[in-house]
């Protein structure tokens, strides 16, 4: 019986259920009413607007980015400072070596410091060890649906949950032994850092870039002195471009660090702009050029993360651009589909993107990369077909000559092809016109880094030299660079020049050094 009453005390009557109910009611009915309404409210609206298939999967993809974490890191505030306080450690853009000052100024820094006058050949072996092997180069007779890249590992480029495919260069120790050995300094470093802050200081707040919209951000005249005016803010090319040095610099939306909320805002808003049916970035004004620079943005945030998440997303991407090849040609224009032969400009994006889903060990259509060859041989010119045009009527130029370059470089062009020598030596011949063009600049210093020698070490310490000097030093605009030749605004040539300042480990070198001592230049 005892048990019973016990039992019997512990229900509550009619009265006390309905009052204990209406009480809870009062104290949280509003809360969680206006809870349930939204998430109501935002289904409906995505069912409307893109159908319920389509809403499911858009929230499917993007829910990572929506966590109580996500929203801490967006209110990390990003502080300015000076180039001169950037930090000389090259293996980390973390909290503490933003805020600790140099350890040792360039001159007494002797580990990164090769601006001796003098040339010394290398060992002659990079990390990879292998020819063309380095990372991610095209094999374009592969068959077959799995990706066509040599790694460090083999196919895939090694093992583990943890394997970056041909990104593991980026990682903090061989990020640090490759910058010693290539032709990096501590100010090159300096600079690097810098810019990434600037970068960071000139997010939109929906986690966009922007060629224009970017002066929102601005604290003083300094930056938007320099904004593009052509009326056209180019979102998507922007805010793949605003990642990309994150990115190089072995940063993802999952690194902890002052800009992991940064990073991980921008690829939400690449994200949420993909058409889920087509995998085209919407919004482009330039639409096979943003998309490009997207696809290489995203394969790189995957690729260094194997965030899972991120996989359909770049998946997307990558079908995009096989479907919008030109069948006839092999090339790729403005638009796709466009009835064109293509532009070699438009071809370099495409082909870029394609090799870091490579890289990152997605799938890309083997046809899709042996058709862009013809149209690479439809626009070569010079006695060897070292030089390129930008379409197949024109005549050759030296920044579609490099885009050229690199491309017959990722297609498996040996570096002593007379058409690889008598290309180098036509850029070498343009080396003054690097300062004048940041296009330029940046295709022909991967061009050149994959072909180390004496000609690599005079161009990248005049390429080094010139980028370090002419970056804003002071103001809001310290970090960046006054934008040159082929350039969108500081955005695009912070960024590019950021890149071309990372070449030293955000790819391996493709071609070993000739042990043999062969003399590449030859008379043209």
């Amino acid at each position: 019986m005892q048990i019973l009453d016990v039992l019997k005390s512990a229900i509550p009557t009619p009265e006390e259920f309905k009052t204990n109910v209406t009480n809870w009611f009062k104290e949280n009915g509003k809360f969680w009413g206006v809870s349930v309404f939204m998430h109501l409210l935002i289904f409906v609206v995505l069912g409307v607007a893109i159908g319920a298939p389509h809403a499911k999967k858009l929230l499917q993809e993007v829910v990572f980015f929506d966590t109580e974490v996500d929203q801490a890191l967006e209110e990390t505030p990003i502080t300015h400072f000076d180039v001169g306080e950037t930090p000389i450690e090259p293996t980390v853009l973390n909290t503490e070596s933003l805020t600790e000052p140099p350890a040792a100024t360039i001159e007494q820094d002797a580990q990164f410091n090769d601006n001796s006058a003098d040339f010394t050949e290398a060992s002659g072996t990079t990390a990879a060890g292998a020819n063309f092997g380095g990372l991610g180069g095209f094999d374009v007779n592969a068959i077959g649906a799995g990706p066509a890249v040599r790694g460090p590992g083999g196919v895939g480029g090694g093992t583990g949950d943890t394997d970056k495919g041909g990104f593991n260069n980026r990682g903090s120790g061989s990020r640090q032994a490759m910058l010693a050995s290539g032709g990096g300094t501590a100010d090159s470093e300096r600079a690097v850092a810098a810019a990434t802050n600037w970068l960071a200081r000139h997010q939109n707040a929906d986690g966009s870039w922007g060629c224009i919209d970017f002066t929102k951000q601005c604290k003083d005249p300094s930056c938007s002195a320099h904004a593009h005016r052509s009326g056209a803010d180019y979102p998507v090319a922007a805010t793949a471009l605003g990642l990309l040095p994150f990115f190089a610099a072995g940063q993802t939306h999952e690194s902890k660090g002052p800009y992991q909320g940064v990073i991980r805002k921008g690829l939400l808003w690449l994200a949420s702009h993909q058409d889920p049916k087509t995998g085209q970035f919407k919004g482009a004004a330039q639409p096979m050029y943003e998309h490009g620079l997207a696809t290489i943005a995203i394969c790189e945030a995957y690729g260094l993360s194997k965030d899972q998440k991120l996989k359909p997303v770049a998946l997307g991407a990558v079908r995009f651009i096989e479907d919008a090849q030109i069948d006839s040609t092999g090339g790729w224009h403005y638009q796709p589909n466009q009835k064109s032969s293509g532009d070699t400009s438009v071809v370099g994006w495409q082909l870029m993107g394609l090799k870091s889903a490579q890289m990152a060990g997605l799938p890309v259509n083997p046809q899709t990369l042996a058709k862009s060859k013809k149209f690479l041989a439809l626009v070569a010119k010079g006695k060897s077909g070292g030089l390129f045009s930008y379409m197949p009527e024109s005549g050759p130029s030296a920044a579609m000559s490099a885009v050229g370059l690199l491309c017959n470089q990722y297609s498996g062009m040996k570096r002593t092809d007379p058409a690889m020598v008598e290309g180098m030596n036509y850029v070498m011949d343009n080396l003054g016109g690097a300062k004048t063009d940041s296009y330029f600049l940046y295709y022909a210093t991967q061009v050149m880094h994959n072909l180390p020698g004496p000609e690599w070490d005079t161009w990248n310490r005049n390429a080094r030299r010139h980028l370090i000097s002419t970056q804003v030093k002071e103001g809001c605009a310290a970090g960046s660079w006054a934008p040159i030749g082929h350039s969108a605004g500081p955005v695009m040539s912070t960024s590019i020049h950021a890149l071309t300042l990372e070449v030293y480990y955000r790819y391996l070198p493709l071609y070993q050094l000739d042990n043999k001592k062969q003399a590449l230049k030859t008379d043209q």
